[in-house]
């Protein structure tokens, strides 16, 4: 007598258990997405510092929180800008682990304000000058994952004098201080995650 009900119950007990089955699979996706950024943003430092960081999205969302000043991102993949508006250290422009002067040709002093683009794909950097001396944009560290666009904010570079065979064009590059997206930590890597001190 029940039998021909069967189906019906059957068909009303998936239907209810199916939202609950979709959302137990999304939380494992999330979860499972949560970890594979937490491990990412962990290889952008020495585990000696990321091991304690607090790992964030690029939402800032905290998907970990730390115990020490450090705060670590993962990868990003997309075009981003950041800015140093206090300006930067010394830094090598073609070898991101060079710790002393490495020439005046590619050592780069008295960087002020600037902006920093980043791009996943490098072969867009490939026609963008690498002089840091050439009184415009540049790209810092060419030829490596760490690859980015470098916009000064303020004059730099050799006097007009010195700059050769540099178009006026390229000269005209600086760009002054505009609207722009920015993402408000000190410095991104494209292809790489990013731990940076509090």
């Amino acid at each position: 007598m029940y039998a021909k009900y069967i189906p019906v119950l059957t068909a009303l007990l998936l239907t209810a258990a199916a939202p609950q089955a979709l959302g137990a699979q999304e939380a494992e996706y999330a979860s499972s997405e949560s970890e594979a950024q937490i491990t990412s943003a962990m290889s952008a430092a020495p585990s000696s510092v990321s091991a304690d960081a607090t790992i964030v999205d690029w939402n800032m969302n905290v998907l970990r929180e730390g115990t020490n000043e450090w705060t670590c991102l993962p990868d990003y993949t997309e075009i981003g800008f950041s800015y140093m508006l206090q300006g930067d250290s010394p830094v090598s422009n073609s070898d991101p682990y060079a710790t002393e002067p490495t020439g005046p040709e590619d050592w780069v002093t008295d960087v002020g304000p600037h902006l920093m683009i980043v791009v996943p794909d490098k072969k867009l950097l490939k026609n963008i000058s690498t002089d840091h001396l050439n009184g415009g944009p540049w790209v810092m560290w060419p030829n490596t994952p760490y690859a980015h666009i470098m916009i000064p904010l303020e004059s730099r570079g050799r006097a007009p004098q010195q700059l050769g065979s540099v178009s006026n064009s390229r000269r005209s590059l600086s760009l002054a201080p505009v609207g722009v997206l920015v993402v408000p930590i000190c410095e991104l890597s494209v292809e790489h995650s990013l731990c940076a001190s509090e």
